[in-house]
């Protein structure tokens, strides 16, 4: 029998997931990592920390699942988007990542952003710069930590480290540097134009490859660390986004995903580049040639539950936190929670966006505050999806993806506040599954990546719709909801200091 392995580098943790071409899971382990706040408005993780509990949880799958390393064909890869890491000459992080979450380039991303005007260079990126894509990033290493910059001999996203620590192979793939925002996402190659007017070696940026393609083979080192055989082909693989589609088995127009992760994304696939010009979406590479994903980006979802979790409520469990929410009618009985803790993306672009809650009095409870969360956050998912129905994508459908598809609690909350049915699949781990079907295919196990979603990927036939007596309650919130934000966008400015 086939086995393959798919990883997911997370943003706050690594999963792996063995199947078999049917798509019958073996067994899924995780280990999870913190995100390194050194200081305000910085978010980094380190590589080795990513490469070190990825072996460990291979091992333990390894161990766990009771299947031998040689009976797998092939790995495949799915990661966390934007973040960047960079290698000296010698292989090795000279710096800790900084990854997507991070806000610290706020003035790099107003002169990329002036430069893509400036030079007719948009049509090419397909998006503007957002503080935490790999471009800004670099660009603020490049003025603030010059010593550091001036050692860097390739630049690199998450997975395509943890790729490079399996195979020694040091490159990327189309749809994770498609996030960087140095990336011609019409062309499917580096925006080589837009990397010289940043000052930027082009050298640096690495070889490009399709998803499907295969990156190398395990090699000895990796063998010995993480237990799988050496000479397994590894394949590229994709970012995190694309990977849920994949696992999800969205590989062509039809459906909208809602991900709720550590953030949240409302996507589309579309088989024309199509971009916001308003620039509130992002565009990046789908799996195919010829192919996109159009999405709107939600900084605070899961995080924003995580926060009150760990640090309001000090609770361990999120099933508990979910269940104290069902006591609770829809609105909160007042309370209306804005989930802007590190700023916010669509629609808003904005990273002087502040989190509150609004509206509490003597009578509200921790219930409330989290029945409160899970609705602010869905209102936000909501902008983005109206955001993208303004593009001309007819949106009748939604697929729940992330951990927004495991519980009720947010799978009703999405069907009533985006007004639509929501629909789940059987797969626990999207992103890991997606990474293994691209896995299959890229060795042959699969005649197709259609063949692959149809043997790995089937719905539950669970749907979720909006209840009518929620409804008028809903419309009435979500304009507050956007009201809120809009009379103190001033005044957030103003707070944080960065005007």
């Amino acid at each position: 029998m086939t086995f393959l392995l798919g990883i997911d580098l997370g943003t706050s943790s690594v999963k792996a997931l063995l199947m078999d071409v049917t798509g019958k899971t073996y067994g899924i382990c995780h280990e999870q990592y913190p995100i390194e706040v050194p200081q305000e408005e910085w978010a980094e993780q380190s590589p080795d920390r990513w490469w070190s509990a990825t072996t460990r949880v291979i091992r333990k799958l390894l161990s766990e699942s009771g299947v031998e390393a040689e009976r797998i064909r092939g790995v495949g890869l799915s990661g966390q988007m934007h973040g960047l890491v960079v290698l000296n000459r010698s292989g090795e992080p000279i710096r800790p990542a900084i990854i997507w979450s991070d806000q610290r380039a706020k003035k790099q991303v107003r002169s990329i952003n002036d430069l893509l005007h400036e030079q007719q260079l948009a049509p090419q990126t397909m998006n503007q710069a957002s503080a935490g894509f790999a471009a800004a990033s670099l660009l603020w290493v490049k003025e603030n930590e010059p010593e550091v910059f001036a050692a860097i001999d390739k630049v690199l996203l998450p997975k395509d480290y943890i790729r490079y620590k399996l195979t020694g192979r040091i490159a990327c793939e189309a749809t994770d540097a498609s996030s960087t925002l140095a990336f011609n996402t019409r062309e499917r190659q580096w925006c080589h134009p837009l990397i010289e007017a940043l000052g930027l070696p082009p050298s640096i940026f690495p070889e490009c490859f399709e998803p499907m393609d295969i990156a190398g083979d395990i090699q000895e080192s990796a063998a010995l660390e993480t237990g799988l055989r050496r000479g397994t082909p590894v394949v590229f693989g994709g970012s995190d986004q694309t990977m849920q589609a994949v696992g999800n088995g969205v590989i062509e127009p039809g459906w909208v995903i809602s991900n709720i992760g550590t953030g949240g994304q409302v996507s589309s696939m579309t088989a024309e580049p199509l971009y916001d010009l308003q620039w509130r979406l992002n565009t990046f590479c789908h799996v195919f040639k010829g192919s996109w994903v159009i999405q709107g980006s939600n900084l605070n979802s899961g995080l924003a539950l995580k926060w009150l979790k760990e640090n309001v409520l000090q609770t361990s469990d999120f099933n508990s936190l979910l269940e104290l929410a069902t006591r609770v009618r829809a609105g909160s009985e007042g309370v209306l929670f804005l989930p802007y803790l590190i700023g916010e993306r669509t629609p808003h672009m904005d990273p002087n966006a502040r989190a509150c809650f609004f509206g509490m009095t003597l009578k509200h409870r921790k219930e409330h505050i989290v029945k409160a969360v899970v609705e602010g956050v869905v209102y936000a998912l909501r902008s983005s999806l109206e955001t993208i129905e303004e593009q001309g994508i007819k949106v009748d459908r939604i697929l729940a993806s992330g951990g927004g598809s495991k519980h009720e609690v947010w799978l009703q909350a999405q069907a009533d506040i985006f007004g639509k049915p929501v629909y789940t699949t059987r797969i626990e781990e999207e992103a890991c599954v997606g990474a293994a079907i691209i896995a299959g295919t890229g060795i042959g196990a699969y005649r197709s990546l259609a063949e692959g979603c149809r043997q790995a990927v089937s719905m539950t036939g669970r749907q979720f719709e909006p209840d009518p007596a929620a409804q008028p309650i809903y419309e009435h919130d979500y304009g507050l909801f956007q009201e809120v934000y809009a009379r103190n966008k001033e005044l957030f400015t103003v707070w944080t200091g960065k005007g």
